[in-house]
């Protein structure tokens, strides 16, 4: 795939996910991921050497068979162009993220009992007993930790490798890492070994865009760039995770917000307690960061 092509696959992959959202369950290439992994778990061995196999396999299939897809479709005009688009779009997602957040926004608002029941779908920790302000706080920590997995990583490695031909390569890869993590990468009894390989590979993936992401995120809200900025390096290291800590505290110092999970860690100890009223100034912050990462990539891709 030359650099040009790259430039039209990102822009249709991006028109996709803005104007259309998330395509059918039956048909997206994360859901046959996921099934992927779901089957394989059971067949490999719960240990480290297990886990790295599974996650070699896990990301060999991924990538060949999208590498495949559209080297099989080639014979056809356009359609390579627009299969590497749908794949590609299947690696990230801007509308989904920003409108699950805004709907559990408005419930957190309007009936606490149904947006503790939708928080899950953001969130790892127990709901049951979340205040608003709590949830609130549970609601823009995810959107902006999520800006970095779902959205700015698998651009960022489609990005880079695109000039060398292997862009959608690149963004499938690490999105058969990511969905990997979500699913295996857990210390719990019979996850803690297996799941080892996938949760270090995400890690090391995510290192450099998290940190990119905190600049994104400043310039977002440029009036608050250098408070974004101050947060993100004053509180990155209190999250357990390594990456998660950087795009969350940069939010917490652009918009002034403590933000805390129970039992867990605590950004911007000095920042005002979230009210339901700034999770929509928190959707318009990424929205915004969003926008910043889509510009900058269109550039690259234009200019290389």
């Amino acid at each position: 795939m030359m650099i040009n092509e790259a430039l039209a696959v990102f822009l249709l992959a991006a028109a996709y996910d803005i104007l259309l959202g998330e395509m059918p369950a039956r048909i997206h290439p994360v859901v046959w991921i996921g099934r992927l992994i779901s089957f394989l778990r059971l067949r490999f061995p719960a240990s480290k050497i297990g886990g790295m196999a599974l996650a070699l396999v896990v990301i060999a299939v991924t990538v060949l068979s999208g590498h495949l897809l559209v080297r099989a479709a080639g014979y056809l005009p356009l359609l390579p162009l627009l299969l590497s688009a749908f794949l590609l779009k299947s690696t990230f997602s801007m509308r989904c993220l920003l409108q699950v957040s805004s709907d559990i926004g408005r419930a957190i608002e309007e009936d606490m009992d149904r947006a503790r029941s939708m928080l899950p779908a953001l969130v790892g920790r127990d709901t049951a007993s979340l205040s608003q302000g709590q949830a609130s706080s549970a609601v823009i920590e995810s959107l902006s930790e999520n800006y970095v997995d779902g959205i700015l990583s698998p651009i960022f490695y489609y990005v880079l490798f695109s000039p060398l031909g292997l862009g959608l390569e690149a963004a499938l890869a690490f999105k058969a890492v990511s969905t990997m993590d979500s699913m295996v990468g857990y210390k719990t009894e019979g996850l803690r070994e297996l799941g080892f390989a996938g949760a270090r590979a995400d890690d090391l993936l995510n290192f450099i865009p998290a940190r990119l992401s905190i600049f994104s995120i400043a310039l977002a809200r440029p009036l608050q760039a250098g408070a974004a900025l101050a947060a993100a390096i004053r509180f990155h290291g209190r999250t357990p995770s390594p990456n998660s800590g950087w795009p969350m505290a940069a939010c917490a110092g652009a918009l002034g917000l403590r933000l805390e999970k129970p039992g867990s860690y605590v950004l911007l100890d000095e920042g005002k307690e979230p009210q339901t009223s700034d999770v929509p100034l928190a959707i318009g912050l990424i929205q915004r960061a969003i926008f910043l990462i889509l510009a900058a990539a269109l550039l690259i891709l234009y200019s290389a």
